[in-house]
């Protein structure tokens, strides 16, 4: 049984992502120091001084809603972001009864720029097989509902709107407004603000099947989903999207003939925002 290149699983794997950051966080509380009491004797008299103790009051910070914040991000018109992905996969080829079995694991690093006003973007990202395996670089931009992809051989212009559609839906910016609508299942708060929310499996299986589905035919099962929003002062400063998944795609070649790709395994993806409302040039490639 031919092998698949570890290549074909990066081009199958190789995507875009616009969403979040995990970080732990201890805070220290400063001990306050109490001035010692001294005590005067005389031979007549005995007194004790007065210790006065003040105290100088510390603003809280402010506690923000989820409306205040929804507000926030609703006013987002451009954003920027850096993102970090990896993915742990178990993949298993069956080919005319013989199994062969493979472990990939894929770092994904992302930079982006969305434009909701003028419907454009451009994301740039590199797939690493890990550790220091093969990689590879995507140059996408997106104008209204058509995308540009760069190729080795220039700019392909593809007009899926269910790709364009996929960047829209699925970056930080949009899935705030979404999950925002409502009350998140845990919040926390330490240096900065996290959201937590466990969506259904409905809500990621097409997040999970942009990355994982090699074909439209591809079966698709996720599970343990969860979607964080950070925020500081106020302000979306970044997010975390993580899920399991459980993909099988049956490909039926005539040199090959039938083979089944089973992966299971992991997706992890922070977002870090790094600036809003800073309007960018984004310009239609040559095709």
């Amino acid at each position: 049984m031919r092998k698949y290149p570890l290549v074909l699983l990066l081009i199958l794997l190789t995507g875009l992502i616009a969403g979040c950051i995990s970080s732990n966080s201890t805070t220290t509380t400063p001990t306050e120091s109490i001035p010692s009491e001294t005590q005067t004797l005389s031979p007549t008299t005995t007194s004790s001084p007065t210790v006065t103790h003040t105290e100088t009051p510390t603003e809280s910070p402010k506690k923000y809603d989820t409306l205040e914040l929804l507000q926030e991000v609703s006013e987002i018109r451009q954003f920027s972001y850096a993102s970090n992905a990896t993915i742990s996969m178990r993949i298993t080829m069956e080919q005319e009864g013989i199994v062969q079995k493979d472990q990939v694991n894929l770092t994904i690093l992302e930079e982006g720029y969305m434009d909701f006003e003028s419907r454009s973007a451009w994301i740039n990202s590199t797939t690493m097989g890990m550790p220091g395996g093969p990689s590879s670089k995507l140059s996408q931009i997106i104008v209204g509902d058509i995308t540009y992809i760069q190729t080795s051989a220039g700019w392909i212009e593809t007009e899926d709107a269910n790709t364009s559609r996929f960047f829209w839906e699925y970056n930080l910016a949009s899935l705030a407004r979404k999950y925002l609508s409502r009350e998140p299942d845990e919040r926390r708060e330490d240096d900065f603000l996290t959201l937590i929310y466990y969506p259904e499996s409905s809500d990621i299986e097409p997040l999970a099947r942009m990355y994982f589905a090699a074909t439209p035919d591809t079966a698709i099962q996720v599970g343990n989903g969860t979607v964080e929003f950070y925020f500081k002062d106020g302000k979306l400063i970044g997010g975390k999207i993580s899920y399991t998944v459980v993909s099988e795609t049956v490909t039926d070649d005539p040199m090959l003939g039938t083979m089944i790709i089973t992966q299971e395994g992991s997706w992890n993806a922070v977002i870090w925002v790094s600036d809003i409302n800073k309007k960018k040039s984004v310009e239609k490639p040559s095709t």
